[in-house]
């Protein structure tokens, strides 16, 4: 051990690794723990105001909403403790290659992403105390719901954090079966992804199952209860959910070996060979999409269903207030996870942009193939997700709101919104491609 940290310490410096590197994952758990606890604030509010008690509507909604939230509050913070697990691997690795054991390996690597997790949690208090105010001016049961009906109990404070810690932890120790049994093929960057393509079979037949159980839903109501029932079918939406995101990886590992087939420029080669090897980290990157696109079909026919009578009942109209600030959140988890995986992606593939350079690909060439890695996926997570929520929907409220106007409008509405939050992000990284390429990063 003696002879391993002062190694660690050193290929861990910022001259090292990049600066970049170490501030990127301190600000992705930063915005996790922020937005996590506003959701928790605002759950825990619907949960126990009296004045949203009654009925047990809103306590239900928000609920849902916390559900499909956590999803990808949880894959950002995983994804934050991923953002420098290439360049991590490579340094463990060669650690591993000077004879450091298993366990050193595994001490340093914990150690690392707890004190990162740490790091940003604490940032994100911060961040949390600043913008709570704003979140108290939100107007709920008739007027602005103030900063103490929504402020996170210090328990509920200390359990996010702990959770965010937990998660990086986790996360970290399980990319380290790579390293512990084959050093030498990480350092040299042999793995070769799997095919799943049964996975993606299975997964849709569930997917169409789930929808055979939302349909027959009333039947556990009848039988057990409306709680029993709402239960369930929150249940089953997140379930749902769960299984979309499980066949994306191979959906869009399946694209990229179709587009590097026949590829016919130099940008959309280099965009298939990289969806085909890392399909997994692509389709995280903007699986937050899929979420988006499936709420605002669950929003869409909420609001075809309210009509014009929103502006007349307070309940209806506080439901189209938790519908934005749920496609709020939703959008910013989006855009923090495309921006910040993206520039940690373009740190992690400083190698292969220098030698793309090299060959003499031209910059407009390469971004192209960076935006085609993030936009290729991020159609089919669109496309999914709204697939998914109609699936969904329709036995709940049929066809006929489903395809409404007002339904039609708030898709297409987020979609748009959506894509262009994405160039966005996607755009706000490109001085970093193009100091890599100069030789400044």
């Amino acid at each position: 051990m003696s002879a391993v940290l002062p190694l660690a310490r050193m290929l861990s410096r910022p001259s090292t690794q990049g600066r970049a590197a170490i501030v990127l994952p301190v600000v992705a758990f930063a915005v996790t723990t922020t937005l996590l606890l506003v959701v928790a604030g605002g759950a825990r509010m619907f949960l126990v105001d009296p004045r949203a008690i009654a009925g047990g509507l809103y306590g239900t909604l928000a609920v849902l909403a916390l559900l499909l939230l956590s999803v990808p509050l949880a894959t950002l913070g995983a994804a934050a403790a991923r953002l420098s697990s290439r360049r991590r691997n490579d340094r463990l690795a060669t650690l591993r290659l000077l004879g450091a054991s298993t366990g050193e390996i595994w001490m340093l690597t914990v150690t690392e992403a707890t004190l990162t997790a740490a790091a940003g949690a604490m940032t994100g208090i911060a961040l949390y105390g600043a913008v709570l105010p704003a979140v108290g001016l939100l107007p709920f049961f008739g007027g602005p719901i103030g900063v103490a009906a929504v402020a996170a109990h210090p328990v509920l404070i200390a359990a996010v954090v702990v959770a965010v810690v937990v998660i990086a932890a986790v996360s970290a120790a399980a990319g380290l079966r790579r390293v512990t049994v084959t050093p030498l093929g990480v350092r040299t960057r042999s793995a070769t992804p799997p095919k799943r393509l049964r996975l993606l079979a299975v997964g849709g037949i569930l997917i169409l199952l789930v929808a055979v159980a939302v349909s027959n839903v009333g039947v556990v109501g009848e039988a057990f209860g409306n709680a029993v029932s709402t239960a369930v079918l929150l249940a089953l939406f997140a379930g749902a959910l769960g299984l979309l995101n499980l066949i994306g990886a191979p959906i869009v590992a399946a694209r990229g070996r179709a587009m590097a087939r026949h590829a016919r420029t130099a940008a959309r080669l280099i965009a298939g060979r990289e969806l085909a090897a890392h399909p997994g980290p692509a389709w995280r990157r903007v699986s937050g999409m899929a979420l988006v696109s499936f709420i605002a079909v669950v929003a869409g026919c909420g609001l075809a269903l309210a009509g014009p009578a929103g502006d007349a009942e307070p309940m209806l109209a506080d439901i189209r207030t938790g519908v934005l600030v749920t496609l709020g959140i939703a959008f910013v988890l989006l855009a923090c996870a495309v921006g910040v995986t993206q520039a940690s992606a373009a740190l992690e593939d400083r190698e292969l942009i220098v030698g793309l350079d090299r060959l003499g690909i031209p910059d407009s060439e390469l971004r192209r193939a960076r935006r085609l890695t993030v936009m290729v996926p991020l159609r089919w997570a669109a496309v999914g997700g709204a697939a998914v929520g109609a699936v969904l929907a329709f036995p709940v409220v049929g066809m006929s709101v489903v395809v409404a106007p007002l339904s039609v409008a708030t898709i297409a509405g987020t979609f748009a919104a959506g894509f262009a939050l994405v160039a966005t992000a996607l755009a706000s990284t490109r001085p970093i491609v193009t100091g890599i390429r100069r030789g400044t990063l």
